[in-house]
Parts: C-alpha cells; structure tokens; sequence
C-alpha cells in the first residue's frame, strides 16, 4: 500500500511539473490574458478534464507557477536551517539564493509580476499565497532576533518587505541594464555579502 501510494505521488508531482511547465510556454508565447486551459492542455499533452483535475481554474494555475517558480527547495532549505547560523552566514546564504535566483530567471519573473499585475483577483491571490507566507518567515526571524538582543528594536514589516525589495529592484536593474549591468562583473556572493552588510550593520546591537 505505502509503495502505491508513493508511486501515485510520484506520478501526480511529474504530471504537475509538466502541466506548470507547459502553463509557463504558453502564457510567455501568447500572454496570460490571451491563454486557455485548452491551450496548456494542448501544449503539456493531457485532456483539459485531466488539466481541471490539478488546477480549478486559469488564476490557480499560474498562482502554482508562481509559487513553483518562486519558493525553490534551496530557499526553503536555508529558512528551515536559520539555527546553528550566525546572522551573517543566514543572510549571506538568503541573499545569495534570491539574487541567484532573481538573475538567472529575470525575464520569466517579471513577465509573470507583469500579468500579476493587469488582473486584481489574481494580484491578491498572488500575495495571499506566496508574498505573505514568505515575509512572515522574514518577519518571524527578525522578530526572534530581536528578542535574543541580537538586532535593535526595528518594525519587523518594514524591515522585511525592505529586504524583498532590495532583491526585487535588483533583479529589475540586472534584467534592464543587461550586458552593462555591475552586477554581471561582480561575483554573486561579493554582490550577496554587500547588500547583507547594508543590512545587517543597521540591524546588529552596537
């Protein structure tokens, strides 16, 4: 029975894999607004039933993208690993892991924030399912922190979603400067160490 049911969990990860990965094709050749689930049916090989069966709708769909995109397994391995890490060390890694992230896939992260965007329902879907669980894992560490005595009193949401921004505007300028970008001359994690230390000489206790 466990080896079944494995094997059925194994089949359904590979099948959602292929259908986001189709989703992504086809909603960068003809724009999300412009898609349909038969067109992503078409395009990953399966029956549109068989499309509904994983995701309830267009919106649901490029949310799981998103989320897939985004939340990669080496980030959710350095927040599940914060302890045994000096501050520096955890900021270090997390800002390497996003600009790494952020500049290797800068032309799909920003058409999908782009077509985020132009649909409300779907911009609040965004937030509620990826941005917010991902600064309160920020939040909650700056929180601790800042019980221990190791940061200043700081408002853990602003700090937060200051740091999020840093590494979305840095993706944003790579992606527009292209080839004359500084950043394609600098190591990742000399770029990563920088912005930590930005951060982290304004949070440590003095």
């Amino acid at each position: 029975m466990t080896t079944r049911i494995k094997r059925k969990e194994h089949i359904t990860n590979i099948r959602r894999k292929q259908i986001l990965e189709a989703a992504l094709a086809v909603f960068s050749t003809r724009g999300y607004g412009e898609s349909t689930m038969a067109d992503v049916a078409a395009e990953a090989g399966v029956g549109v039933g068989t499309l509904y069966n994983y995701y309830k709708n267009k919106r649901d769909l490029l949310i799981s993208l998103v989320q897939n995109l985004l939340i990669s397994k080496s980030l959710i391995h350095i927040l599940d690993n914060v302890k045994g890490q000096s501050n520096r060390d955890f900021m270090d890694s997390l800002l390497a892991e996003r600009l790494e992230f952020g500049f290797s896939n800068s032309q799909t992260i920003l058409f999908l924030m782009f077509e985020i965007q132009r649909d409300t329902k779907l911009r609040r879907l965004y937030v509620q399912k990826v941005v917010a669980p991902l600064l309160a894992r920020i939040e909650g560490y700056i929180r601790a922190q800042v019980r221990s005595g190791a940061f200043r009193k700081v408002d853990e949401k602003v700090i937060a979603r200051t740091m999020m921004g840093a590494i979305i505007g840095s993706t944003l300028i790579y992606r527009l400067e292209q080839r004359d970008s500084p950043f394609k001359k600098a190591r990742l994690k000399e770029i990563a160490r920088e912005l930590s230390a930005l951060f982290m000489d304004g949070l440590e206790r003095k």
